[in-house]
């Protein structure tokens, strides 16, 4: 081997171990919270234009129609006939809910369902097939098409899934169990790459592992030894529990005519439903100062959740809204409001206090989101996003300066008015959208909320004062907040620990 070759051999060596060594890393420091400033000029305020006071749609997105002399099977919905929402497809949903307890297995059932649909649209040549789409919740299930032809072929297709034997194909095609086994192995397996596992971490910690919940989920044994019999009982346990929603489309609309009498005649032959159970009590853990750590060895970033489970969260009297000495639970209606305020207020993306303070003052994430979870059996607010992995600590620690920041100063009233802005605006947004519209109205129906409570709700918006919002905050951030982070623990470690001395780590490892 020559002089010279054996040189460039050492140097590619070389290369590679200097590649190899870990440099160190120069963790970021921490930093005051700050916030932007709504307030306009005077020397502009008066260059601007003027606009108008958004006021949120007080008119319901679908009416009921109660036929006195026919006993239907499902509760009917027609869509308000407007200009803004006419178009050529008929929409017509067939929605399952469980208002006070959720389906089991609903994971399961929507990879099934999905499968189903495929399976019907490679055998028949109707091509209202192709626009089948599914939307899960844990207590609810809406299956749509939306197709120029006929509202009552579109709900009969819809039936087709319900059927008792819809799976084994005795009457209509037969889904490929093994795909479908496949598929939730390989969801399995795409949620631990992705990441999508600190969330299920996420629902325990907050939740309790016995919180109904996370036992109907994530099955894992199901998973494996599914077959046509348990996905038949799956199906039909749904059915059993459900209550029907049908969704129509307007009277007025092109083939919307709609046949009550075929459409009994049509329906599939069910168990009885079961009684609807009261909403069952549940502890929720008690968080201390405690970080829960996932390990990703090698991971660039710092996946981040920080939050608060609401239902139990105190609340200052209502009479005495200066006086946080005495906190009172929270009210339904409390727990609505300031779940979705507080959420918008500190995590709306670019006009956020986080994203504005962590992104662009600091340049600390690319983003930074919060969440609203206003379900039946839980309610909760988090904030969420990724961080490189020398801005953990300080990534943390801005986010815990903005939860305390909220309770202890009020806000600018022009910080309230672009929020009642921001919110407002969204649902008049949401309104001019079927889905959206849909999936509304299908929440309000599993939580119990009326269109007056809907209304109620958008009063106290309209009515929000900076002492309201810091009332609400201190209510709903009250006690520790749930943190857990998804990185290299190894390399945050040392920056956690300096940054935040008073909190104790744990490394969780998630099944």
């Amino acid at each position: 081997m020559s002089k010279r070759l054996q040189n460039l051999i050492c140097c590619a060596v070389a290369l590679l171990l200097s590649a190899c060594q870990q440099t160190h890393i120069v963790f970021t420091p921490t930093k005051p919270p700050s916030l932007a400033n709504f307030e306009t000029p005077a020397s502009l305020s008066s260059a601007l234009p003027k606009s108008g006071v958004i006021i949120p749609a007080t008119e319901q997105a679908f009416t009921d129609e109660v036929p006195a002399s026919l006993n239907l099977p499902y509760q009917l919905h027609r869509e308000v006939a407007t200009q803004a929402h006419n178009n050529l497809n008929n929409r017509v949903s067939l929605a399952a809910i469980s208002p006070h307890i959720p389906f089991d297995n609903p994971d399961i059932l929507q990879i099934a369902l999905q499968e189903k649909a495929r399976a019907l649209a490679i055998s028949s040549a109707d091509p209202c097939l192709e626009t089948f789409s599914i939307r899960v919740t844990l207590h609810s299930i809406n299956l749509s098409l939306a197709c120029p032809d006929y509202v009552n072929h579109l709900y009969n297709l819809l039936l087709l899934f319900w059927q008792p034997d819809t799976f084994d194909g005795t009457t209509t095609a037969a889904v490929d169990i093994d795909n479908i086994r496949r598929q939730l192995k390989l969801n399995k397996h795409l949620n631990a790459f992705s990441g999508a596992e600190i969330d299920k971490l996420w629902r325990e910690k907050l939740l309790g592992p016995e919180h109904p919940y996370n036992k109907v989920l994530n099955n894992d044994a199901l998973f494996d030894s599914l077959n046509l019999k348990q996905l038949q009982q799956i199906q039909q346990q749904v059915a059993m529990q459900a209550r029907w929603h049908l969704f129509l489309p307007s009277a007025q609309a092109k083939n919307a005519e709609f046949d009550l009498q075929a459409s009994i005649n049509q329906w599939p032959t069910l168990d009885k439903s079961l009684l609807l159970a009261d909403k069952p009590e549940m502890a929720k853990p008690k968080q201390t100062k405690r970080i829960y750590l996932i390990d990703a060895p090698g991971s660039v970033q710092t996946q981040v959740r920080i939050g608060y489970a609401l239902d139990d969260a105190p609340s200052p009297s209502v009479n005495e809204m200066n006086d946080v000495a005495n906190p009172q639970p929270l009210s339904p209606q409390d727990i609505a409001l300031s779940c979705r305020s507080l959420a918008a207020l500190m995590g709306r993306s670019f006009s956020g206090r986080l994203y504005y303070d962590l992104r662009e003052k600091r340049g600390l994430t690319y983003g930074i989101y919060g969440q609203c979870a206003n379900a039946p059996l839980s309610s909760s607010i988090k904030f969420y996003g990724s961080t490189a992995i020398e801005h953990t600590g300080a990534f943390v620690v801005g986010i815990l300066d903005h939860l305390a920041l909220v309770k202890t100063q009020s806000a600018s009233q022009g910080e309230i008015d672009a929020l009642k802005t921001y919110l407002m605006g969204e649902d008049l947004l949401s309104q001019d959208n079927d889905i959206q519209r849909e999936s509304q109205y299908i929440h309000q129906v599993a939580t119990g909320l009326t269109q007056v409570d809907v209304q109620k709700l958008n009063a106290e918006l309209q009515a929000l004062t900076p002492a309201r919002l810091q009332q609400l905050a201190n209510g709903a951030f009250s006690g520790e907040p749930l943190i857990i982070l998804r990185g290299d623990i190894d390399r945050i470690i040392p920056d956690l620990a300096s940054k935040l001395p008073e909190w104790q780590l744990e490394r969780v490892k998630v099944d």
